[in-house]
């Protein structure tokens, strides 16, 4: 994986470039891996994260665990909350910190369920990937845990086999990663039982031990078989993710965990009151655990939108007191730019990326597209085009998804010129382009709502 870019940095390369803006034009989301090539506006938000908590109260020093901390991401629909964990998780895998994207739903995480929760992190678990096509390979934290070995001894896994290195390895685990101090014992048994096997070539303890890393139902009997005896359910959920991130750090393979929590459907207002009330427990115990050290060195960032303050927390006065200004990272509004600004920069960078995919120049003194320059001199009906284009967002969706469909429409304005050739639009056209666009993303949103079973 490359140095970890920002925003004002070499673009990325042709197929990296293709990749982000399919993104874009799909869903009007950032691509899992190239978020940090887009990014406008928070930069000094995530440099001032990446200092202060992910190479300095979270990392650990001196033999001493790093600290824990939680923020709450706070902004409407579609307008960067996404965008924000992803670069976020870029900055952690470039310092060896394991992360976990998680999209919270009823079915997939519960937040009444703690051991659901566990499960769902653990699916989500992901070392730092080496391209774009290991991002979606390699999750897990059976995965990502072989992959930490692999780079803690080099290639022991991977590479052409090589007696002394797997016996250095095997010694690490029999008696470092065996005697290390974590909550459940159970979690750490299987996680030196899974890298013995995969050392030993084992597949089925491999395998079995596996699933149980990743909180998937394991019959008793076959848990047997490997000599553990504590399932993981609604009783021990949090203690085994709290196992994880303490195994984590505490073993050296990583320098810390990052729990992404992203809240996209309002989870929360689909609850019963019952289960409204034990999800808030859950997160108290989460954020209140995490600040007194036992989740060491994690950071655990929860993307909600306004309402989640206004219409539950307010409920619950306990939670309340932990989501003040301090613990809040707001982007509906970023601290000095205005949104029609904001917009034309995230505009500009869309164009660069999309000249990058496609293998159009866009210097000072040339156009975008090869063949208009002569009505695009040093880019300005590109640049009118852009404004016209972010004002009808703004005016389009009075806040609520601006960003979202800004990018969006950017590029199949982009799209449209590359088809059939560089027009600047103007207000009428920028809002029948938006309309269309609007009408995509609701359709797509219906869509990932009916297959969510809301």
């Amino acid at each position: 994986m490359p140095t970890t870019p920002t925003p004002t940095s070499a673009l990325p390369d042709k197929r990296e470039a293709l990749n982000i803006i399919h993104s874009l034009g799909t869903s009007g989301q950032p691509p899992k891996l190239g978020a940090l090539h887009l990014n406008v506006g928070t930069g000094p938000i995530l440099r001032r994260f990446r200092e202060e908590y992910l190479e300095g109260l979270c990392a650990s020093a001196d033999g001493l665990d790093g600290q824990g901390i939680c923020k709450w991401v706070e902004g409407d629909y579609g307008n960067g909350k996404t965008q924000f964990l992803r670069c976020f998780q870029e900055i952690a895998w470039e310092l060896n910190y394991v992360t976990a994207f998680v999209e919270l739903s009823q079915d997939e995480c519960p937040l009444d369920r703690p051991d659901r929760v566990y499960g769902a992190v653990a699916r989500a678990v992901q070392a730092r990937p080496m391209n774009a096509g290991d991002v979606d390979r390699s999750k897990g934290l059976d995965v990502a845990l072989a992959q930490l070995l692999d780079r803690k001894f080099p290639q022991v896994l991977t590479g052409v086999p090589d007696e002394g290195m797997k016996t250095e390895a095997v010694r690490w685990v029999e008696t470092e990663l065996k005697n290390l101090a974590v909550e459940s014992t159970a979690l750490r048994s299987a996680a030196v039982i899974h890298l013995l096997a995969r050392l030993n070539s084992d597949e089925e303890k491999t395998n079995l031990s596996g699933l149980y890393l990743r909180g998937e139902p394991v019959p008793p009997a076959e848990l047997k078989k490997l000599g553990i005896y504590e399932k993981i359910d609604k009783a021990n959920g949090f203690r085994v993710l709290r196992s994880m991130c303490q195994l984590l750090q505490r073993s050296g393979l990583a320098a810390g965990t990052v729990l992404l929590f992203d809240e996209a459907r309002r989870t929360l207002s689909l609850m019963s009151a019952k289960g409204q009330k034990v999800a808030c427990e859950n997160l108290l115990s989460v954020i209140n655990r995490c600040n007194q050290g036992e989740l060491p060195g994690t950071v655990f960032l929860y993307a909600v939108m306004p309402e989640f303050f206004t219409n539950f927390a307010v409920q619950y006065p306990a939670l309340l007191q932990r989501c003040g200004p301090s613990t809040r990272i707001p982007l509906n509004t970023i601290e000095g730019i205005k949104e029609s600004d904001l917009l034309l920069k995230i505009g500009r960078r869309i164009a660069q990326i999309f000249g990058a995919a496609y293998d159009f120049a866009f210097e000072d003194n040339a156009a975008l597209f090869k063949d208009v320059a002569a009505q695009c001199e040093d880019g300005a009906a590109l640049e009118r085009s852009l404004k016209q284009l972010a004002t009808a967002a703004i005016q389009e969706t009075m806040g609520t998804g601006t960003r979202r469909l800004f990018v969006k429409s950017c590029v199949q304005m982009f799209k449209n010129a590359r088809e059939n050739g560089f027009a600047e639009i103007d207000a009428a056209a920028a809002e029948r382009l938006l309309a269309g666009v609007s009408d995509e993303l609701r359709g797509a949103d219906a869509a990932d709502t009916e297959n969510a079973g809301e």
